[in-house]
């Protein structure tokens, strides 16, 4: 986090602002939220939290020894049927909302117990409201790198906000199909969202780095969660992020799993086979993109890879 609390303080007023007609990931519902929850996410202003401590589940280069300062928002921008965490992501069970002191409060903590880093989980649908936090927080010394743990589904405005609020970029790339993006997550336009946000990550934060002391400081890491029959569309999101960086780190997971409604759905009711994640890094590597990760190890030409083991998905 390298803005000031003051110019943090301006930033989150800013995007309390859109919540008038809310613009906020590219769904673009253009609701006023401020009267209540409106739009596909259907949420107000609060912020409803599922959880926080540290998490050794991430990729090394965001825990080292230390963890990651996990927080587990309520609510989501997206409708994925086969969603890990349903029960608070779209059931919205067990959920408990945070005044800004509070969740400023639960920030420091998570930096006194010795996170290293602040790890947001599904923040874009209540990014003014934890901006405040963040600004809250830094007015006592706050200083933690911030992880944007998203659905890869943001709007450039959103985004532009925070140009230097987050440190990390942790997004999902979900689909390059559009149709298949509609039907399983309910978003429209899915692949050209996710073509302008990595576009727009990548240049404020740039080419995710591992330090001498083992974590990442800054930087674009790409999340794909492999689906059963390549329904996702690998090529499509392949040419995206090749044509953001080929050297953006693209972390292939194979933890798919058909939970949630997935069974409704006969093409993602099974789990993704050995020889699909064989041909999802093939295809990675045939695109020229030269830091990839399968399940934690590296399959590309980039030195200090950081690897991965499971992690709760930013649904």
């Amino acid at each position: 986090m390298r803005l000031p609390a003051t110019q943090l303080r301006t930033r989150a007023r800013e995007a309390a602002e859109r919540y008038r007609s809310c613009d906020l990931c590219a769904h673009r519902c253009g609701v006023d939220r401020t009267a209540g929850p409106a739009g596909h996410c259907r949420e107000g202003t609060s912020v409803f939290l599922a959880g926080a401590g540290l998490h050794f589940g991430e990729e090394p280069g965001l825990v080292g020894t230390r963890g990651s300062g996990l927080v587990l928002i309520g609510g989501c921008n997206l409708a994925c049927v086969s969603c890990e965490t349903a029960e608070f992501s779209l059931l919205r069970r067990g959920l408990r909302e945070f005044s800004e002191p509070q969740l400023a409060a639960l920030f420091l903590d998570l930096e006194r117990r010795g996170a290293a880093n602040l790890n947001l989980v599904t923040p874009t649908h209540v990014m003014p409201a934890l901006i405040a936090g963040l600004a809250r927080a830094a007015e006592h010394g706050f200083a933690l790198p911030v992880v944007w743990n998203c659905g890869g589904y943001e709007s450039i405005e959103a985004l532009r906000l925070l140009d230097g609020v987050v440190d990390i970029y942790l997004p999902d790339a979900k689909y390059g199909d559009d149709a298949t993006a509609l039907r399983l997550s309910g978003c429209d336009g899915y692949a050209a969202a996710l073509r302008e946000s990595l576009r727009e990550m990548h240049r404020q934060v740039g080419t995710f780095a591992v330090g001498s002391d083992g974590l990442a400081g800054a930087g674009v890491l790409v999340r794909h969660l492999v689906l059963p029959g390549g329904i996702a569309g690998i090529d499509g999101i392949l040419r995206i992020v090749a044509e953001v960086s080929r050297d953006i780190w693209l972390n292939l997971l194979s933890q798919y799993r058909p939970v949630h409604e997935a069974q409704r759905f006969q093409v993602i009711a099974r789990r993704v086979r050995s020889d699909e994640m064989t041909a999802a890094a093939g295809a990675a590597l045939a695109a020229g993109i030269r830091n990839i990760l399968v399940d934690g190890r590296s399959q590309g030409a980039g030195k200090g890879a950081p690897a991965a083991s499971r992690h709760p998905e930013a649904c």
